[in-house]
């Protein structure tokens, strides 16, 4: 299938997307930055209106706001185009059908036309400073990948129920990956635009895209660096990822880093690491202290050394 957009042949996905373009200009900000937000939705139109308030409030303007619809049977779309007034250098794409996650990032990236792409997920919420502390650090060539911590915020409560603590090094970070271990948070990532378009997202690896295209770009050699600060909040719901872990993703991302590192992977490790993310996030987003104790003793047997090092961070104690 082919179509257009903007006016030239789109060949950079499996099926054509429709676009709309706001006039020129800029969101409310003093500074403008080389950057392309990208951003991939599918039926998270309950979550848009708060997610596109949070836009409004960064501290610098990114160069446009890329927001890629995949498909959704809700009203995400109409909710998109109600703040084209407001974020005056949003795009709108909307492809015909549930193409894929990947699919959506990939057309993303390939209509950008920043030096640097950003990714935000739309059932998240940005916080003022992370695209400008970003954009800073991959300006001075500190890095090639720049990521950041999150607040992990329960949305039926609404509040802050803990952060992440991802590791700060380049070195600390390759590590992670070479364990089969994400180090650094999908959605908090800003990279240099070309190593998103060499390294393109696999469809077929979703849900495991992001230990994908990170770890081959770690082996490439570029360089990572996280910031402590946290940069979104991160929204745990009933049908967020951090929800309903699977075994099969695990499985899929120790097969993934076998195959880019050369390393090989019992099943038994498979079983022990999914058995102690599965326990250990369900006791982060437990309601009662009963639920939580029960999940976080299941999670300190499969990998005791794990859970001591992450409640240590929470205490503040690391």
């Amino acid at each position: 299938m082919m179509g257009t957009v903007d006016g030239a042949p789109f060949t950079g996905a499996e099926c054509p997307p429709e676009i709309s373009n706001a006039a020129e200009g800029v969101v409310p900000c003093t500074r403008t930055v080389d950057v392309s937000v990208v951003v991939a939705n599918y039926n998270n139109g309950v979550y848009l209106s708060e997610f596109f308030e949070s836009c409004l409030r960064s501290t610098v303007a990114p160069r446009e706001w890329i927001f890629v619809d995949d498909g959704s049977t809700d009203d995400s779309v109409d909710i998109a185009r109600r703040h084209l007034s407001q974020l005056t250098n949003l795009r709108i794409v909307t492809l015909p059908s549930n193409c894929g996650f990947a699919i959506a990032l990939n057309e993303g990236v390939r209509l950008a036309r920043g030096e640097f792409i950003a990714r935000v997920d739309p059932d998240d919420i940005l916080l003022p400073q992370r695209l400008q502390l970003q954009y800073n650090v991959l300006a001075a060539h500190l890095a090639d990948v720049v990521g950041c911590n999150a607040i992990y915020y329960q949305s039926d409560l609404k509040t802050d129920i803990g952060h992440t603590n991802f590791p700060v090094s380049h070195k600390a970070i390759v590590e992670c990956f070479k364990r089969g271990e994400l180090g650094l948070l999908h959605a908090t990532v800003m990279a240099k635009a070309s190593l998103f378009l060499k390294y393109k997202y696999v469809q077929t690896n979703v849900p495991a895209e992001d230990y994908d295209i990170f770890a081959r770009m770690t082996k490439s050699g570029a360089r990572f660096m996280n910031l402590r600060i946290p940069g979104i909040r991160y929204r745990v719901h009933r049908l967020s990822v951090s929800n309903h872990i699977r075994y099969s993703t695990i499985a899929k991302t120790y097969m993934l880093r076998d195959k880019i590192f050369g390393t090989r992977t019992s099943p038994a490790r498979v079983w022990l690491y999914f058995t102690y993310i599965w326990s250990y996030r369900r006791g982060r987003f437990a309601r009662n202290i009963i639920s939580r104790s029960l999940y976080f003793a299941i999670a300190a047997v499969a990998r005791p050394g794990k859970v001591v090092a992450r409640l240590r961070s929470i205490l503040g104690l690391a």
